[in-house]
């Protein structure tokens, strides 16, 4: 007699996922922290909070993975070229950061700072899609030969992306609505790769 068949779990439906995120966003703009509840992302989803309880043990990880899931076009960034990737990276950063759900990541890293639970759910990954893409852009490039071996990886990336990062929380309003992002990305690109690259030849 043949052993019974394990009867696997329902699929999950990526709609709910979606409204559920969607929701949580949603909330943590309008509440902060203080005001985000699964009730409340319930009831604008019209989910079960059953089912969010499935998909997110608490709302520190719903909360991370809402804020984290609008920053993942970075991950899909290769056009072949270390400065083409960076430029392009830089400049939808530069987007992104001045943007709705841009606004909601650096709420959220400040939040961490002051919530044990936030802080908890970040820790359990570390490191987000874009951190990632990043770094693996850096690393592509020196695979290529673009940037000497033994380049930091992170340093290159971190350098980028802080560069971006302080631009845009720096930056007045006004002169910000007339900035050239394509023109800044490249100059902060050129400057980090060059910078790299003398470092790394010999003294004369």
């Amino acid at each position: 007699m043949p052993p019974p068949s394990r009867r696997s779990g329902r699929p999950r439906d990526p709609d709910v996922d979606r409204r559920a995120l969607a929701a949580a966003r949603e909330v943590y703009g309008e509440r902060g922290w203080s005001g985000l509840s699964l009730e409340e992302v319930a009831r604008r989803s019209s989910i079960g909070k059953g089912s969010l309880y499935l998909r997110w043990p608490t709302r520190a990880a719903l909360l991370v993975a809402a804020v984290r899931d609008r920053a993942r076009f970075v991950a899909d960034l290769d056009t072949g070229s270390l400065r083409e990737d960076l430029v392009t990276f830089a400049e939808q950063w530069t987007a992104f950061a001045t943007s709705v759900d841009g606004r909601l990541v650096e709420r959220l890293l400040v939040d961490s700072h002051r919530v044990p639970e936030i802080a908890g759910a970040l820790a359990d990954d570390a490191y987000p899609e874009h951190v990632r893409g990043a770094r693996t852009m850096v690393r592509r490039g020196i695979e290529r030969g673009e940037l000497p071996a033994g380049t930091s990886v992170a340093l290159v990336a971190d350098l980028v992306a802080g560069a971006v990062r302080n631009h845009v929380a720096t930056t007045p309003a006004h002169l910000a609505a007339r900035d050239d992002a394509r023109g800044y990305a490249a100059a902060v690109v050129d400057t980090v790769l060059a910078g790299v690259r003398a470092r790394a030849q010999p003294s004369p």
